[in-house]
């Protein structure tokens, strides 16, 4: 089995060492961009399924699944076809003793079986055997670049400020973003280029108006309106993860702007780090001056204990939200 565990190898080293046809038995991804994975998963499926056999296409979750189920699944022989593929999401979520009982089958896995094991928080833990291992986390300064280069695939290009704007309203998930893509390449009306205007006139009223309109009441302490956008924010069918995550992200450039004009540092140099436009980095710069480091990070903390229970509990998750806007804001009106 060839290995590949060099923290710089990703998503262009894996997509070039399967066009190769040198397909590994066994994978480990790691990395929080699930948009880069998905993509490699299915260029994978390809090459070892095809692209319509989904009857050994065999998907785990690791806060559901043991991994004695795991071992089974790839210990048996295929269905139809020569080849398995078998991934499994979250392996995080696994415990400490679940993951030393696939050590036997990472020394000795089947040759009909693929099996891809996904650290979606980008550490993957320690595994006796050396497996070919692939990191989906883009380094500092690339978001831009990425994005670019996924608007070239859908026909059009995008000027670097106008990518920074999109990176500041949305975040660095390259789902979210290739999403949103798609939305503005349908609205150039014929021209080739994505600007700022393009990003403010589709991107933020659009799809994110209700969410920034629920950032600034939360920003102005006003619980009746950030209630009233959340309700309207359910009605529209936003996902509350996808809600959560956009505030979540405001929070931390919120406490990366903080730091930076705390040490004085240039404006250009913010800028660049934030890889914000001015006019974003306006309407940001407003709220520095509304949280201290103790509101952010106890913001941060609830923000944090949100997200793992829309993720796992069974409770209609809109109360989740409902419930963080009210501890947010505690007894504002």
């Amino acid at each position: 089995m060839k290995q590949k565990t060099s923290k710089k190898a990703g998503f262009d080293e894996f997509i070039k060492e399967i066009s190769s046809g040198e397909i590994s038995p066994l994978y480990i991804f790691k990395g929080d961009q699930i948009h880069l994975i998905d993509q490699a998963l299915q260029e994978l499926k390809n090459r070892v399924l095809g692209e319509a056999d989904d009857t050994n296409y065999i998907i785990f979750h690791g806060d559901s699944a043991s991994a004695e189920e795991i071992t089974e699944s790839a210990s048996t022989i295929p269905m139809f076809s020569n080849k398995k593929l078998v991934v499994v999401k979250n392996a995080e979520k696994l415990n400490t003793k679940e993951l030393a009982f696939l050590d036997p089958y990472f020394e000795s896995p089947s040759p009909s079986s693929c099996v891809v094991i996904i650290f979606s928080d980008g550490k993957a833990p320690k595994i006796k055997k050396k497996l070919p291992t692939f990191n989906f986390t883009l380094e500092k300064g690339n978001t831009v670049s990425a994005v670019k280069e996924d608007a070239q695939k859908l026909g059009c290009n995008i000027t670097t400020r106008a990518a920074q704007t999109l990176i500041s309203l949305v975040g660095e998930d390259l789902k979210e973003i290739h999403n949103e893509l798609v939305k503005l390449s349908l609205y150039r009306s014929g021209r080739k280029d994505i600007d700022i205007e393009d990003i403010e006139n589709h991107t933020r009223k659009a799809q994110f108006g209700d969410v920034f309109a629920l950032i600034n009441a939360i920003s102005k302490r006003n619980k009746k309106e950030a209630l009233k956008v959340l309700l309207d924010l359910e009605e529209q069918g936003e996902e509350p993860l996808s809600v959560l995550s956009r505030i979540t992200w405001r929070f931390r450039l919120i406490w990366k702007a903080k730091e930076l004009t705390d040490k004085k540092a240039p404006k250009p140099e913010i800028l660049k780090e934030l890889k914000m436009s001015p006019g974003a980095f306006y309407y940001l710069s407003e709220d520095l001056k509304k949280y201290s480091y103790e509101d952010i990070t106890r913001i941060m903390g609830l923000l944090s204990e949100c997200d793992k229970k829309l993720k796992m509990s069974y409770v209609p998750r809109n109360y989740h939200l409902t419930k963080l806007v009210t501890e947010l804001l505690g007894k504002s009106k």
